[in-house]
């Protein structure tokens, strides 16, 4: 029961982590999605590309893509700047995730070498996701590949490797415990 303040710390982390990626990811991708709509968007000021941005806000009071407001300090990024930043965010909060992954199944007392497999399991994981990915620069079908690339590298940004691995690490152990008739 000492475990259970941490363990309910670290999920509220997780939980506050997700939504902050989110709000940061939605507010690059609004601001290239709308900045991209106007020629020499990139040239303008930040406060007069912030301008621009709110003026074309559409009116859609249930869409969290519209209906929230941008995180002002991108504006100082260029598309091609926000486009690397999308990658960097993406690359930060899988490293911040597998690390929050590693301490929770850790707290939780899941044996090392399950916890010793979590790098190997995201970066499988991500190679995976990037070969998807890449399927659409070559002729798949770009939105479904996108779509699944996605789903993959959302899963590990999020502590769904948790909720898999500390629950098969148990069921594991209480089948290598049982003795058979």
């Amino acid at each position: 029961m000492k475990r259970l303040p941490l363990i309910l710390v670290l999920l509220l982390v997780s939980i506050v982590s997700g939504f902050y990626q989110e709000k940061l990811k939605i507010s690059i991708n609004y601001i290239l999605e709308q900045g991209g709509r106007y020629p020499d968007f990139d040239r303008l000021n930040p406060e007069e590309k912030q301008k621009v941005i709110e003026s074309a806000r559409a009116d859609a009071p249930f869409d969290y893509y519209h209906n929230h407001e941008t995180i002002t300090a991108l504006y100082r990024f260029d598309a091609h700047e926000l486009a690397g930043l999308k990658w960097a965010v993406t690359g930060s909060f899988l490293i911040w995730f597998l690390l929050l992954n590693f301490i929770l199944l850790r707290t939780l007392g899941v044996q090392e070498n399950a916890i010793r497999s979590l790098p190997i399991i995201y970066l499988s994981l991500v190679m995976l996701a990037l070969i998807i990915f890449a399927g659409s620069k070559v002729g798949l079908n770009a939105d479904h590949c996108y779509a699944v690339s996605r789903k993959i590298m959302g899963a590990l940004q999020s502590i769904i490797p948790t909720f898999i691995i500390w629950p098969a690490s148990k069921l594991w152990n209480n089948g290598k415990s049982i003795t058979r008739i």
